[in-house]
């Protein structure tokens, strides 16, 4: 994880983060059209005035790596190959296959696994016109969201209920009853800013519904 400023405490805290929410088996249930909002503490709070990756995807549900993509917006999730769009992306992925820098800080911080032999590795990464992707390494201010919402999400995802009423009669893809929920999520003492050890973090299915608590 290379990001200019990081800690070491910093890296263990964003894999403790990402171990807690694999061990919840969140993929089990939430799948790539299953779209989900999250507000973590108020727009002022972030670069712009406004959340970094307010819309989220869980992938590898259906198959293939699991992990989640984060969004700028639902219009980017919705077109995500166009030449725009840029998404920070969590995985996780076996330690045989990491990178043998990645696994030499995993061995010399004792960084926590998620799963057996499971380590997350997230990337920001730009949709290009041609097709492909462009990454470059998320900022610590993407890894402080990140871990919200992934403290927050391990909270709040057992809560939803199917409502088998809507979508089609066979469809493999479960369909949820509209959901938001907020929670107060504790940041590490390495992620503190201005004074703050706690913040609102509200997340939502589908996304655009109403946020109604923030601070």
């Amino acid at each position: 994880m290379k990001v200019e400023g990081i800690s070491p405490n910093f890296v263990k805290s964003m894999y403790r983060a990402a171990a807690a929410l694999y061990r919840t088996d969140s993929w089990k249930r939430l799948q790539p059209g299953h779209l989900f909002g999250i507000r973590v503490g108020k727009d002022t709070d972030w670069s712009g005035k406004k959340q970094p990756f307010p819309c989220i995807q869980f992938i590898g549900g259906d198959g293939g790596d699991i992990g989640f993509n984060m969004f700028r917006s639902k219009n980017d999730a919705k077109k995500m190959t166009g030449s725009r769009e840029t998404i920070d992306q969590g995985s996780h992925e076996i330690e045989s296959l990491m990178f043998p820098s990645n696994r030499k800080m995993t061995k010399s911080l004792s960084l926590e696994a998620s799963g057996t032999d499971h380590f997350p590795v997230i990337d920001v990464a730009r949709c290009m016109s041609s097709g492909g992707l462009l990454f470059r390494n998320p900022t610590l201010e993407e890894l402080r969201f990140v871990h919200a919402f992934m403290k927050a999400v391990s909270l709040v995802h057992p809560l939803l209920n199917e409502d088998n009423e809507i979508g089609p009669k066979y469809s493999t893809l479960a369909y949820f009853e509209p959901f938001t929920e907020t929670v107060d999520v504790h940041w590490p003492p390495e992620m503190i800013r201005g004074g703050h050890d706690i913040v609102t973090v509200t997340v939502s299915h589908p996304p655009g519904q109403t946020f109604s608590h923030s601070r």
